[in-house]
């Protein structure tokens, strides 16, 4: 039996974060750090491995209540955690729309673990209330110099947001993020090809 909330891949688990994963986490954490730094940092400043920790299953158990987010760990066949895939800023109005991103653990790059993980959020998010959340639309916002994002938001087929680019925060820096967008029919299509 699945836990609430988990979503199931091929390979993969994916599912809230838990207060029994704090040791994991951190294992996880500490091993990634340099890692992530460019393009996934997870620390704020001054902020300790527990203190992120913390914030993260706090942001994921306040996204679950408010329904605001859809974050996720995920997990491989041995039950260690290899990275996560979130849907931050649900948004419900005219648009039902989301905010995507995903980081792996230190090792688990170049298994297909990313783009899995994606496929499963992804399936989630546009399959219709209550067994999914039946967002139109999902936002990934890639750094331009991101080519293994890059790479994966193409086999995903997320699409080109027009010209439109920013400067969002990432480790401890402003950089240039390009916005990228997915729709129920253009997933659809993908999982078709």
């Amino acid at each position: 039996m699945l836990p609430t909330g988990a979503i199931r891949t091929a390979r993969l688990l994916l599912r809230p974060l838990a207060e029994d994963d704090r040791a994991e986490f951190i294992r996880v954490l500490r091993a990634s750090r340099q890692h992530l730094e460019t393009f996934s940092p997870l620390h704020m400043p001054d902020e300790t491995d527990d203190q992120v920790f913390e914030r993260q299953l706090a942001l994921t158990i306040d996204g679950e209540t408010r329904g605001k987010a859809c974050r996720r760990v995920v997990i491989d066949r041995e039950g260690s955690i290899v990275g996560a895939c979130n849907l931050n800023a649900i948004r419900r109005g005219l648009s039902w729309e989301a905010d995507a991103n995903c980081w792996l653990a230190a090792g688990a790059e170049g298994m297909g673990y990313a783009t899995e993980g994606m496929v499963g959020l992804l399936r989630h998010a546009f399959a219709d209330l209550p067994d999914g959340l039946g967002l139109h639309r999902i936002i990934a916002w890639m750094q331009t110099d991101n080519t293994r994002s890059e790479r994966m938001i193409e086999r995903l087929g997320f699409e080109r947001g027009g010209a439109e680019k920013s400067f969002l925060h990432a480790g401890g820096q402003w950089k240039l993020h390009e916005k990228l967008v997915m729709t129920p029919e253009g997933f659809a299509a993908r999982l078709a090809g």
